[in-house]
């Protein structure tokens, strides 16, 4: 993950600590309150990070949602100011996500989980990425799509080239869509034929396509990221 993404985990990890029920993770006994604002408030930055800045422009716009009991549903209390402004639909999204979450999720486990997604790191022992997959037997096949800022195309491409680096068949194919990091559950069209191509055929899958072949017409910026950063113009 890059800083950016390692960011907002650390965020997400210290809304579930500051949360007092969270009791330095000790909230299991039967009469103790689990921490669901914190592991509530961690989802939520979750979902901010699965989504891209035109998926959440075409999903909510700044249209209005039907305020409930309170502007964040029996999870998160209203502040005073909530009655005199808009409660807005991708709030009511990201509510409704950290409502159904914390039913059925662990908010020890949630810590554990991100933190071993930070920490991965491919060439860890190796001198570089290339040297890590040099024992790799057999092809590979990359799909990012160009609307994923928590796991761009750059990063996918540069992971490509460590495999070509290994002299590794590998095909990065990218997929045009502006669902984000979602876009693989929104568009499972787009993602079954050069899955199913290089299954049956390999990187010579009729469906398979390769930035490396590509770049010789269109160049890198036909595959560089359009939405590495949320908070980008």
């Amino acid at each position: 993950l890059d800083p950016q993404c390692l960011a907002i985990d650390s965020i997400a990890r210290r809304a579930i600590t500051a949360d007092p029920n969270w009791n330095g993770g000790d909230y299991y006994a039967e009469d103790r309150a689990r921490p669901d604002q914190g592991l509530g408030l961690a989802r939520q930055l979750g979902h901010v990070m699965y989504l891209s800045k035109a998926s959440m422009a075409d999903k909510f716009g700044r249209r209005s949602a039907v305020r409930g009991g309170s502007a964040g549903g029996d999870l998160f209390p209203a502040d005073p100011g909530a009655a005199f402004f808009p409660y807005r639909d991708v709030e009511s999204y990201l509510d409704y996500q950290a409502e159904s979450f914390v039913d059925r999720f662990d908010a020890n486990s949630y810590l554990y989980l991100t933190r071993a997604m930070d920490d991965y790191d491919l060439a860890e022992g190796y001198e570089s990425d290339a040297a890590a997959l040099g024992a790799f037997e057999g092809e590979a096949l990359l799909l990012s799509f160009t609307g994923d800022w928590h796991f761009t195309t750059e990063q996918s491409e540069a992971l490509a080239e460590a495999f070509r680096g290994s002299e590794v068949p590998v095909a990065h194919h990218v997929v045009d869509s502006d669902h984000g990091h979602d876009a693989f559950l929104v568009e499972p069209e787009r993602v079954g034929p050069p899955l199913r191509d290089f299954l049956s055929e390999g990187v010579e899958g009729k469906a398979v396509s390769d930035t490396a072949a590509e770049d010789e017409d269109v160049g890198e910026s036909e595959y560089a990221p359009v939405h590495n950063s949320l908070f980008s113009g």
